[in-house]
Parts: structure tokens; C-alpha cells; sequence
């Protein structure tokens, strides 16, 4: 359900975005949309997180917007409990919605290498079982820090992808939720720029 959500809310950011850009009369700003895939770890597992952004460009300086992300498929943590002496299953999934500024370092017609920093709050979600049985459900705050290098070309006027590294960590220091998800992040996005649609 989170996920349908997830989408009717990056459909009316659109349309709302799409409306203001037309209306900007300066060719100082520009709107900007990019699909943000990024690759990680939780307690060394691997995990894909899925993610939208829509904001401004200021001129070839800077890029300022808002993204939501969720990771796509929960992961499973299996551990034998010593204390409880049972096998036990923690279900982990998350979703975060961010604010996000891009630093523009270099930008010609094909490519642009930036960096990017970008502040979130979500809702990570464990699920603990044992023996089969649900004893807890936590739902908890998440405050996230996001830093990273990246690098975008152009395919087309319209389209582009992009790819970076960068680290991911938690701001809320006193939880104990920072080893299970500070980690390294990889970045694999798609960019389509609608300003080529706007000005035809």
C-alpha cells in the first residue's frame, strides 16, 4: 500500500513542479527530475533502494529538491537467540522522504560531476519472529545523512544516467540503529530533463 502511495505522491510533485516550471520565466532556474537507484548493505546484506527526486536548478551552480526512497524488497536477519535459546527472523524494511542539494563541480553539454548532499526522515520497520510467531513489531524514527560523489551524462536532449558512491549514516546517534544502517552507498539513476519538452 505504501508503495501505491509512495506513487500518487511523485505523480501530484510532477504535476505541481511541471506547472511551476512552466510559469519560471527566468532562465536562471530550471526543473529537474531523476529516478535515484542506489545500492547498499544492511548488516551485510545487500539491498536496493528505489527513490524519485524533483527540485530546481540554479543556473550550472546548483540543484535544490525534494526525493522520497524506500527499499524494495524487505531483508530477512536469521540469528540463534542464546537468552530465549530459538532460532530467530528479524524482517527489516524502511522509507524515507529527503530534502537535497546538489554542489555543481563541472557541467558541458554531455557531462556534469557533482556533489550531493541529501537529509531525510523515515520509518524503518522490524519485524521479530521466532519459532514462526510474531512476538514484536518496532516502528521507530529514522534521521539520515546521505553524502556523496556523482557524475551524469546525457544521452539525448531528454535523457541521461548517472552514477556515484557516497555513505549513508544516521543523525540520531544515541539510536542503536547505526550499525545496521550507516554503510557505503552505490548510485545507478536515470535523469530526464523536461526542460526539452517545456521549451518545444
Amino acid at each position: 500500500m505504501k508503495k501505491y502511495q509512495f506513487l500518487l505522491l511523485i505523480i501530484l510533485l510532477l504535476s505541481t513542479f511541471s506547472i511551476q516550471c512552466q510559469e519560471v520565466k527566468s532562465k536562471k532556474w530550471k526543473f529537474a527530475f531523476q529516478l535515484d537507484n542506489r545500492f547498499s548493505s544492511i548488516r551485510n546484506k545487500d539491498v536496493t533502494v528505489f527513490g524519485v527526486k524533483v527540485g530546481f536548478q540554479y543556473k550550472k551552480l546548483t540543484r535544490i529538491g525534494i526525493g522520497n526512497s524506500f527499499l524494495i524488497n524487505p531483508i530477512y536477519i536469521e540469528y540463534y537467540n542464546k537468552k530465549a535459546k530459538a532460532e530467530e527472523t528479524n524482517k527489516i524494511s524502511f522509507w524515507y522522504f529527503s530534502i537535497y542539494n546538489d554542489w555543481i563541480l563541472f557541467k558541458n553539454k554531455k557531462w556534469e560531476c557533482f556533489a550531493t548532499e541529501q537529509i531525510g526522515f523515515g520509518k524503518p520497520n522490524f519485524t521479530k519472529e521466532i519459532n514462526n510467531d510474531i512476538v514484536s513489531d518496532v516502528d521507530v524514527n529514522l534521521y539520515i545523512n546521505e553524502i556523496s560523489g556523482q557524475v551524469n551524462y546525457k544521452l539525448t536532449p531528454w535523457i541521461g544516467l548517472g552514477t556515484g558512491f557516497g555513505y549513508r549514516n544516521l543523525l540520531n546517534k544515541k539510536s542503536a540503529l547505526n550499525t545496521t544502517f550507516d554503510a557505503p552507498i552505490y548510485i545507478a539513476k536515470i535523469i530526464i530533463y523536461p526542460e526539452t519538452f517545456f521549451n518545444n
